[in-house]
């Protein structure tokens, strides 16, 4: 079973996002802030972050290096979400180990294929 989490500020937004995991056979553990996701990251096995681009305590890319820094040899698949996104800050975290990142509003088809493309389904 593939352990995920989910991060975003937005309450109505995680549980659309949650659903649509849910559609794919993944249960979330969700979060409102990167500090509260990376703290589960560290006392959780977690094979798969999908976050909103600017989450609420850091930045995207913050996140992933100090995930990955404390990550102990997993490497967790992170993919991010935005609707008005900051390209910068985007190309960062994918520098730092983001697989991919989905412009919303996107639906299940999609998130699907880049679960796939990402090796998680």
């Amino acid at each position: 079973m593939v352990k995920c989490l989910l991060i975003d500020r937005d309450a109505t937004e995680r549980k659309r996002v949650s659903q649509l995991l849910g559609d794919l056979g993944l249960s979330s553990a969700e979060r409102s802030a990167a500090d509260e996701g990376l703290k589960y990251c560290n006392d959780n096995s977690t094979d798969l972050v999908v976050m909103a681009a600017s989450p609420k305590g850091m930045t995207s890319s913050d996140f992933i290096r100090r995930m990955r820094r404390t990550a102990r040899g997993k490497n967790t698949v992170v993919i991010l979400y935005a609707n008005e996104p900051d390209a910068e800050e985007i190309g960062q975290s994918i520098m730092e180990g983001a697989a991919d990142f989905i412009m919303q509003p996107f639906d299940l088809e999609l998130l699907q294929f880049k679960l796939r493309q990402a090796g998680v389904l």
